[in-house]
């Protein structure tokens, strides 16, 4: 059911953004140097210069960075990251001297020791950000539709908009995503196919990853979720939405209703 909906799920602006080529590892200039991946604006006069880098720590470093979707340091970058290492381990030393107080350098060289451990932990982390932009880089349109398609988690009109709960029945979802996020349909006595609603609803958010108020893309089902909760943002507004959820109402009887709707005849 998923896969037939392709066309229709608005992921077509997701595959807009920018998404260059993958870079090969190895690359010949037209000067016939060679240059490496884990060497950035570095060049080798000859094939065994670059085969010699191939055994430093800076190219098993960078190859670590590359799996785990970051970009390489350049060698200078490199250098600094180890000297602050041992800068670090020194500084340890002399606060367990001292009773364990840091001085504020040290401290501001922890947080940034710690900042740049979170980052390639969530590079390791195939649902991170980091991640699903190293797998998604370099895709074209319709290799990026069918990747959000094949991440997407399984899902039924049983499944909650705005967290994992699952319920048995349609009835009963609407009923917990009231009672759990304040969220109701709009106008629902002129709604039409509650049942294809909801289903578009949950494509917005489960394949595209897209916030119902907002209309922000995250990197995955469970960074929108938690958006839409923590920034009250479990609803859905038909007022300026009217030709994306229009074929699910009856837009003329609600006109005919309200005195603040009118339907223009194209």
């Amino acid at each position: 059911e998923q896969s037939s909906a392709l066309a229709a799920c608005p992921l077509a602006a997701f595959a807009a953004m920018l998404r260059g080529p993958s870079r090969p590892m190895e690359e010949v200039t037209e000067d016939k140097a060679f240059r490496c991946y884990t060497a950035p604006g570095e060049t080798f006069a000859t094939e065994a210069e670059m085969k010699a880098h191939y055994h430093t720590e800076l190219h098993r470093f960078n190859l670590k960075r590359k799996v785990a979707g970051l970009a390489p340091l350049t060698r200078a970058q490199f250098e600094e990251r180890e000297a602050r290492g041992v800068r670090e381990a020194a500084a340890a030393a002399a606060s367990q001297q001292r009773g364990g107080k840091l001085s504020t350098a040290e401290r501001r060289e922890a947080r940034e020791a710690r900042r740049e451990a979170k980052l390639e932990a969530q590079a390791r982390n195939p649902r991170s950000k980091a991640a699903q932009h190293a797998a998604t880089s370099g895709l074209g349109e319709e290799d990026y539709l069918s990747h959000k398609l094949k991440q997407a988690p399984a899902f039924d009109l049983g499944c909650d908009l705005f967290s994992r709960h699952k319920s048995e029945s349609l009835e009963a979802n609407l009923a917990h995503m009231a009672r759990e996020h304040g969220f109701y349909l709009p106008y629902l006595d002129y709604c039409t196919d509650v049942a294809g609603l909801v289903h578009y609803l949950q494509q917005k958010v489960y394949i595209g990853n897209v916030a119902l108020a907002s209309d922000r893309t995250f990197h995955s089902v469970e960074a929108v979720q938690a958006h839409m909760r923590a920034k009250g943002g479990c609803r859905v507004s038909l007022e300026g939405s009217e030709e994306e959820y229009g074929e699910y109402y009856d837009m003329q009887g609600l006109a005919a209703g309200s005195p603040l709707w009118e339907v223009e005849e194209v």
